[in-house]
Formats: structure tokens, sequence, C-alpha cells
């Protein structure tokens, strides 16, 4: 069960965005193969803010989050005082942005991998769990 950052989640829906192709074949496949796909609940506001300050469009940020919550394909799990806890050594130990932190706790927690196009997080991630791009 992949864990995907908001990265991906936003590229996938921005047609200007060069890596949309792969960030849609990733997930496509990922979706035929029955295999779930994890995200903490934090990739909702993530995701919002990103729609809203990118396109400039606070419905279509909202619709979009709505969308990603009741998602078949993408299980949100609760960000919990262990994750976060879990997170905040993480982010102290790699240097990481705290939200970034949150993925990699995740992926580290259901030991799988952390599919993101955040470079910090592929790099610095990379100590802690296997992370890779779409």
């Amino acid at each position: 069960m992949p864990v995907i950052d908001a990265s991906v989640y936003v590229t996938m829906l921005d047609t200007n965005d060069p890596g949309q192709a792969d960030c849609k074949a990733w997930f496509t496949a990922t979706a035929t193969a029955d295999e779930p796909v994890i995200a903490p609940s934090l990739i909702l506001s993530e995701v919002a803010a990103a729609i809203s300050r990118s396109r400039n469009d606070a419905q279509l940020a909202k619709t979009v989050a709505r969308a990603l919550e009741t998602s078949a394909i993408v299980r949100l799990v609760a960000v919990t005082p262990h994750l976060a806890k879990r997170a905040a050594m993480i982010a102290a130990d790699q240097y990481v942005r705290g939200a970034d932190a949150i993925y990699l706790a995740l992926a580290q927690q259901l030991d799988d991998v952390l599919v993101t196009l955040d470079r910090q997080q592929l790099l610095r991630g990379a100590a802690v769990v296997k992370t890779r791009q779409p």
C-alpha cells in the first residue's frame, strides 16, 4: 500500500504540469491493480491549499478536497499522536518539513514506499523509507 504525497495528487490534476502524465499513469496503474493508495488526512488541506493558491479558486479547491476525501482509491489515515511523534523524530533527524515528515512516518509505519515529487522527501526521506517518483 504505497503512501502518496500531495505533490503527486496535485500534479495529476494540473494539465499544465509536464509531470501530469506520469502521475496519472502511476495512479491509474495502482488503482487498476486494486492496490489501495494511502495518505495521511493532512493531504486534504495540502491539496486544497495548493489548488486554491495556484488557481486562485477556493471553490475548486474545496471540490477537489471533497473528491479526495470520498475517493474509493485513496484511503485516508488519521494523524494520531503516535504518528505525529514519529514524524517529529523524522523531521528532526532528516531535516525535512513537518508536513513532509508525516508522509514519511506513515510510510515507515506501514513499511511501504512513499511516492512523491518533492525532491527533499525523495532524497532525505530515503534514509527512513523507500521513496520513489510516480
